[in-house]
């Protein structure tokens, strides 16, 4: 207003003596003349980041999701016309069909598009904002109002920041997000379930063609040193646990610093696992068949003292149960086994109803949120899925999209989903509890070939590269 005669240069604002007096005492002021100098300066090096940063930016991200938004729609399109080819071949058993496999791939569709249309939304809303103010603080400027200029300097300022993060976002592209594939009524009803054609119970099984979907990297965390790495595990709110045969390293997830080389320190190796209350749980590095416990006092006990050979892998339940893969040389068998909190033996999963043996070399175990219990063989390149009582319920292993599965680690998701690090394909699988593959996060298109996984939270996986020595926390959908 008029009564607005002073500049507070601590607090950045035009006061009247009565504000002085009230809420500035001992402040520091200056002439106004000297702030219409001053801010308009600033607002022209705001401005100038605008138009050769801001700009550039936003015109490149928003060519690249409509790009892809062209792209999707395209291919949708052509999909649509596959499975109107395929009804018209099955119309005279299911009149229905078509409608059916329609609505299937709009399922698809739409979890493609929306997180590209929020996005592009809210860059534009963002953009559009911006501009808005940046008009208002030029006819302010204009007109001498100078006791809006803070407010309006301060909006920018806002602004400018949302739009021009100072991290860096590796947008994952494709040639075509959704591609057009071959549209078949064995492919589309093993993901949305089966139903019959033709022949009562003539259901079929088959591997569900990837659903490809943008991967935003989101940090990259560089590991030092020659020792192979091989897992990633999530010790803390704020560091990791990455680790490999012998070494096992606390890295900050923040600064990617090591904190503490655990396993030489305690004499431990690979498998190892961190438990809620945050005690390591590992391999004891001189006897293979020995699990220790380091505790919070950093006493290193024996917790599981077992009649094996050696130990290969390690989960801790949502029950705080341990899962244990093990391999027995003398009859080149494997198997897993459940222990109670406390240590005592619970479960023994070794063969299948029929008597034919389970694994052959069992590692990576890991359980989902129904409390299946699914197991990598090393062997086989497989994966077995049990019960939570042990019983046999399905293998998942090569299927007609990808050849050269060989898988190395899992992890699961709070949705329930179990994913794999593939090194054979240089890929991710996302897998529902019932074996259904929903996607494949093509990590091989930004250099990245997986080994360790650990999910951060939802959406948020990190992913460990042993090759490159590098961790990088990936934002999936």
């Amino acid at each position: 207003s008029k009564l607005c005669e002073m500049y507070c240069v601590t607090c950045d604002k035009i006061v009247c003596t009565k504000c002085v007096t009230d809420n500035h005492r001992g402040h520091e002021f200056d002439q106004l003349d000297k702030l219409f100098k001053t801010k308009p300066k600033e607002f022209e090096t705001l401005l100038k980041d605008f138009n050769q940063i801001v700009t550039p930016k936003y015109l490149r991200e928003c060519e690249i999701l409509e790009k892809r938004l062209l792209e999707i729609e395209y291919n949708q399109a052509a999909t649509e016309t596959e499975i109107h080819d395929q009804a018209e071949a099955f119309k005279a058993c299911v009149g229905t069909l078509e409608e059916k496999l329609k609505r299937m791939s709009q399922v698809v569709i739409k979890s493609e598009k929306q997180p590209i249309k929020n996005a592009l939304a809210s860059k534009r809303e963002n953009y559009t904002q911006l501009q808005k103010t940046i008009k208002e603080m030029q006819v302010v400027l204009e007109k001498h109002h100078i006791a809006n200029i803070p407010l309006l300097l301060n909006n920018i300022r806002q602004r400018l920041s949302a739009l021009s993060s100072e991290e860096d976002i590796a947008i994952h592209t494709e040639t075509a997000v959704f591609e057009k594939y071959e549209i078949s009524l064995e492919r589309l009803e093993t993901f949305f379930g089966q139903f019959s054609v033709g022949t009562p119970g003539d259901l079929r099984k088959r591997t569900l063609p990837p659903v490809k979907t943008p991967i935003f990297v989101k940090k990259v965390i560089e590991i030092r040193g020659t020792s192979p790495l091989s897992s990633v595990t999530i010790a803390n709110e704020k560091e990791l646990l990455i680790s490999g045969d012998k070494y096992g390293f606390q890295i900050s997830k923040e600064s990617g610093n090591v904190q503490m080389e655990v396993f030489q320190k305690f004499g431990l190796r690979e498998p190892a696992v961190v438990l809620s209350n945050g005690l390591l749980v590992a391999r004891d590095g001189k006897c293979p068949n020995k699990i220790v416990k380091i505790l919070s006092n950093q006493v290193r006990t024996v917790f599981l003292d077992l009649t094996v050979d050696i130990i290969t892998g390690l989960h801790i339940t949502r029950k705080s149960e341990i899962l244990v893969s093990v391999v027995q040389s003398e009859d080149c068998s494997g198997e897993v086994l459940k222990y109670d909190k406390l240590g005592e033996a619970a479960l023994r999963i070794y063969q299948k109803e029929s008597g034919e043996a389970l694994f052959a070399y069992p590692t990576s175990v890991t359980e989902n949120l129904n409390g299946d219990i699914w197991v990598v063989d090393k062997e086989t390149d497989s994966i077995e899925i049990l019960d939570r009582f042990g019983l046999y319920r399905f293998t998942y292993k090569n299927s007609d999209i990808l050849k050269n599965f060989k898988p190395h680690s899992l992890t699961s998701d709070s949705n329930g989903n179990i994913l794999i690090s593939d090194r054979g394909n240089q890929t991710i699988h996302v897998i529902d509890r019932d074996g259904r593959a929903l996607r494949y996060l093509d990590t091989a298109s930004l250099g990245i070939s997986p080994t360790g996984l650990a999910v951060e939270a939802p959406g948020l996986l990190w992913a460990l590269d042993s090759d490159k020595r590098c961790c990088s926390l990936l934002n999936y959908f």
